[in-house]
């Protein structure tokens, strides 16, 4: 049987092998590289493809995935790679290693000690609409004119204040992620990335924070603080990790 690898993650060359999964090592110069076997067959690109939407399938090999990383994490600093980064045979990873070993190097300096935390904003849509007025100059005046305005003005005024609403809130709420990143790195003097609702193909925006792993009492209280503040906007922020750190895994 034909057997390609399937690499999890790249560490420095004294990184411990993890004693609760099952996973090889391959080392070069200084650098190891942790991966599987698999089958070739199974794990062509033909095959992957057929099986995009076989949720049993990938949910497995994700579950395996996240498994190999936590334990990888526990045993030191790690560059986590994306699932299914796959390679042909040992000799293709360790030029691989070799060719980016200078890199990779710099990676794990800027990642030693640090865990990957994200911070989601969530809107209310209704309480978000309502705070648009109070937070947008030009949705205020349109909703005070409002207020004075006979029933046949006022009901054009409000058909004109919520088309006026929509192309202010994408502004307004980019306006909000960035206040938030802004206070995180305030604050914290972290590395952070931000991603737009568009970036994130419709889903919430979100921060992406490289912290140290001593300090996520301190992301956790500033998080309280932020909702405390936004909370009449309608805006709420959920704190998930510590993940791997695939946001910060390249030499930005």
């Amino acid at each position: 049987m034909a057997q390609i690898l399937y690499v999890y993650a790249i560490a420095r060359r004294t990184h411990p092998m993890p004693h609760d999964v099952d996973v090889s090592a391959l080392e070069a110069d200084s650098l190891t590289a942790f991966y599987t076997p698999v089958d070739a067959v199974e794990y062509s690109q033909a095959a992957i493809d057929a099986r995009s939407k076989d949720v049993e399938w990938l949910g497995a090999i994700g579950y395996r995935h996240q498994a190999v990383m936590s334990a990888l994490m526990r045993g030191g600093t790690v560059i986590p790679l994306r699932a299914f980064t796959l390679f042909a045979n040992e000799t293709s990873l360790r030029s691989y290693l070799l060719a980016e070993e200078k890199e990779f190097s710099t990676i794990l300096d800027r990642l030693d000690g640090k865990q990957e935390w994200t911070l989601r904003i969530e809107f209310d849509p209704q309480q978000w609409s309502d705070a648009l007025v109070r937070r947008v100059d030009s949705l205020r005046k349109i909703a005070e004119e409002m207020e004075q305005a006979p029933s046949g003005k006022a009901y054009l005024l409000r058909k004109k204040l919520d088309e006026e609403k929509k192309r202010a809130s994408r502004d307004a709420e980019q306006q909000v992620v960035t206040e938030v990143e802004n206070a995180v790195m305030q604050k914290l003097a972290c590395d952070t990335v931000a991603e737009s609702r568009l970036q994130r193909g419709g889903g919430f925006p979100q921060i992406n924070v490289l912290l140290n792993r001593d300090e996520e009492s301190r992301l956790q209280d500033l998080r309280d603080e932020l909702s405390r503040r936004y909370e009449a906007d309608g805006v709420t922020l959920a704190l998930t990790g510590p993940w791997p750190p695939y946001t910060f895994a390249t030499n930005a």
